[in-house]
């Protein structure tokens, strides 16, 4: 049973996940290994990255999970190809062990190579099966679907949760566009303005919403795809909760996102859409607030990234609904502060080392040495000179320091757990991050170091954890 009150979780994207038999990327069933590790540790969640296909080319474009080309289709790249079907021609059986043992050799994702082999695969399973099966992309979801629904329920039957994420955009291709245009603005592009992440801002690319067409369909389009994820999901993080508020859209065509404007332009307005908007997509109530829940299916556990720059009434309308805000350390949302202390988050809130978009501890603490040096006097209380890199016992300190937290949920990325143990991490610390939002190009294929098999069997970083997870009572 999850304890309302105060948990721990983990955060990785499916497509990092490396296990011996994979195939150079991880899968859908890869998270019931992963699932094990969090039943013997004591963690009691599992957060992922968006999952929904993305194929355009396949690409290194496509390697991005958060242009999903339609917003109920999982990505088949995730899937099992042996749990498919089997090859049935001998040499195509030789060439799949042979290209599955160089893809799976690999440090990284070599997205396109691994969306090649598996599409080779999956079309000749798929030919061999044609008289069962009309359509080729039918056959396709429903494997996904049947084996991601394997894994939620192992991680169901485990008491383990799986937190899905939200993209606040999707695909100027998708099928959601093409099937619903007049719902979004098809000449302005989403992004976000220019901050200390990106100094020209950040073009997303994705088209805006039309919310005046939304709305005069009493947002149905959301509701939709609020209930897909109701059906594999028990959290969700909505992606840039600020865009429900008002989103910065840019004209299509500019130079750079600096070209940008807020919609809507009149700030009067934020509060009054934002929580219009969520209160109807989301089914939330101002009582929810009082409700640290986890809902299986028929509710679910509401989390937004609310990191930057935030309007002044985006937090009153989270803590009004109910819906748990981000807190990072390293981001205080207090801008007198270069620190914000775990201890003092509020109770509805998720705690993190850090997100997707940015370094890992490790990281961190090499790329500005003075603000190391003042976090591990000012926060931790040291009074030496700080280690010139992030030592495992540094590590551990900070990964209890927060876990200290008075958030309801503390979920830290699976890099800054595993540098806790000296002997099992990865030394190439600046490839454990897994992405740069200044880097329009940016190729998304971080891969664990360690297998999923190997972390099981780390009985040292296993107790470690499952002692700070006693000791915090999470």
């Amino acid at each position: 049973m999850i304890n309302y009150k105060y948990n721990a979780g983990v955060a990785v994207p499916v497509f990092s996940l490396r296990s011996e038999d994979g195939c150079g990327i991880g899968e859908f069933l890869d998270l019931k290994k992963l699932a094990d590790w969090c039943v013997a540790t004591g963690l009691k969640l599992i957060q992922i990255l968006p999952i929904n296909d993305t194929t355009t080319d396949g690409g290194w474009s496509d390697s991005y999970p958060y242009k999903s080309i339609s917003t109920k289709a999982l990505h088949p790249i995730y899937l099992n190809l042996e749990r498919v079907g089997e090859l049935k021609d001998e040499n195509d059986k030789k060439r799949f062990l042979e290209l599955k043992k160089e893809l799976n050799a690999k440090e990284f994702v070599d997205y396109p190579e691994v969306f090649k082999t598996k599409m080779w695969y999956l079309r000749k399973v798929y030919d061999q099966k044609r008289g069962q099966k009309p359509d080729f992309y039918d056959f396709l979801q429903r494997h996904c679907d049947a084996q991601l629904t394997e894994a939620v329920d192992y991680l169901h039957e485990r008491s383990i949760m799986l937190k899905g994420d939200l993209p606040i955009g999707v695909n100027r291709e998708s099928d959601d566009v093409k099937q619903n245009p007049h719902l979004f603005n098809l000449d302005m592009e989403t992004g976000a303005p220019p901050d200390g992440f990106a100094p020209q801002g950040q073009n997303w690319g994705f088209p805006t919403y039309n919310w005046a067409a939304m709305e005069a369909e009493n947002f149905q389009w959301w509701k939709d795809r609020v209930q897909w994820f109701k059906k594999y999901f028990d959290a969700l993080r909505i992606d840039h909760i600020l865009g429900f508020f008002r989103i910065w859209e840019i004209p299509k065509g500019s130079p750079d996102a600096s070209y940008g404007h807020y919609s809507p332009e009149n700030p009067r307005l934020w509060e009054i859409e934002g929580r219009k908007r969520l209160k109807t997509i989301f089914g939330l109530s101002a009582d929810d607030n009082e409700i640290p829940r986890q809902a299986r299916n028929d509710r679910l556990l509401i989390c937004g990234e609310d990191l930057g720059m935030v309007a002044p009434c985006v937090p009153g309308v989270m803590r009004e609904l109910g819906i748990l805000s981000l807190e990072v350390q390293r981001m205080p949302k207090n801008g007198t502060r270069l620190f914000s202390d775990p201890r003092e988050n509020p109770y509805l809130s998720v705690d993190t080392t850090g997100t997707h978009d940015m370094p890992t501890i490790r990281g961190w603490w090499e790329e500005n040495r003075e603000i190391s040096a003042r976090f591990y006097h000012e926060m931790l209380h040291h009074t030496d000179n700080p280690p010139y890199f992030c030592e495992p016992w540094l590590c551990q300190e900070i990964v209890e320091h927060h876990l200290n937290s008075s958030s309801q949920w503390v979920i830290i990325p699976i890099q800054d757990y595993i540098a806790m143990d000296g002997d099992f991490r990865w030394d190439n610390t600046w490839d454990e991050q897994i992405n740069n939002p200044a880097d329009p190009k940016w190729r998304w294929k971080y891969r664990m170091h360690q297998s999923v098999e190997a972390l099981l069997k780390n009985k040292n970083l296993t107790k470690t954890l499952k002692n700070l997870i006693k000791k915090y009572k999470r």
